[in-house]
């Protein structure tokens, strides 16, 4: 009885490797994706698939209107570029119309660019499988001042299940926890969006910030540069102006000092002399003119 219940223990250990490592299309279900290609012209279509967990997914590519419809058409499956190992075909002409299909395994190790390719006119449907993208990405950072508070907010259109936030430190991330620092951060959580708010920013707060949108196949990350200045950053410009104004005021004023003609000792002595001489000269000229007596 004993090796009888060891059997059962045994089998069921491996039954349940076996659904780890081999998931039935019952765990991952099946999503067909259609898409058409008309007139058989040359040409490539995007379509973006949101991946939120793991399964399998039907892609289909229909292609018709074929100049002079040929009975059949070659076609295969290319990922992120690369031609998937046999994954040619004869596709037949049924109703005037080709059909490509192809079921894929997707986790997270498989997301990526999957196309349908007609070999004879290279048309072809590229399927972005991904998870949800975070609207929220900035190119500039956000600005705020020491002493000060700021939110920062992600969204998404789908409802991950959880979010986290994390602030980067060197080459690593650092996972914010409200919790353990109610002082310093506040989580905001509300579906398919979060906030962090900052409190009482200081210098050492720059830096990046992510938030990540955990979904049972990946996580979706977005990241903003937050940029904590002083209360007198602002002004810098403003007084570079105002000390380059008082440098070029200076700079004229020496120039303008510099400029005028000095008067030496030597000069002004010189000049003293020659006014008393002419004075002096103008006293005996006029001495003389009064002892001269008119003739008559």
């Amino acid at each position: 009885m004993i090796k009888v219940v060891h059997l059962l223990l045994l089998l069921f250990y491996c039954s349940g490797l076996h659904a780890e490592t081999t998931p039935s299309p019952d765990v991952y279900p099946v999503i067909t994706t259609r898409k058409a290609l008309s007139k058989g012209q040359s040409s490539v279509i995007f379509e973006d698939i949101a991946i939120l967990s793991p399964q399998y997914i039907e892609l289909l590519c229909n292609l018709t209107d074929i100049p002079k419809n040929p009975p059949y058409i070659t076609g295969y499956w290319a990922k992120n570029g690369q031609e998937v190992e046999n994954s040619e075909e004869i596709v037949h002409r049924k109703n005037e119309q080709y059909i490509l299909k192809k079921t894929f395994r997707i986790e997270a190790k498989d997301l990526g660019n999957y196309s349908c390719v007609f070999r004879e006119n290279e048309a072809q449907v590229t399927f972005l499988l991904d998870v949800p993208a975070v609207k929220e990405k900035r190119d500039k950072p956000v600005v705020s001042y020491i002493g000060d508070s700021v939110v920062l907010e992600c969204k998404l259109k789908y409802m991950p299940n959880t979010w986290n936030w994390y602030k980067a430190n060197n080459t690593e991330k650092v996972h914010i926890n409200e919790t353990t620092n109610p002082l310093r951060y506040k989580i905001f959580l509300n579906g398919n969006q979060t906030q962090l708010t900052v409190l009482n920013l200081s210098e050492a707060d720059s830096g990046q910030y992510f938030c990540s949108a955990e979904f049972d196949i990946k996580a979706s990350e977005s990241h903003m540069q937050l940029k904590v200045l002083s209360y007198m950053e602002p002004l810098k410009p403003f007084v570079a102006i105002v000390a380059e104004v008082l440098v070029l005021v200076t700079l004229i004023g020496l120039w303008e000092k510099c400029s005028k003609p000095k008067t030496s000792k030597n000069d002004t002595n010189s000049e003293q002399t020659s006014k008393l001489t002419r004075d002096e000269s103008n006293g005996v000229e006029n001495t003389s003119a009064r002892q001269r007596k008119p003739e008559h």
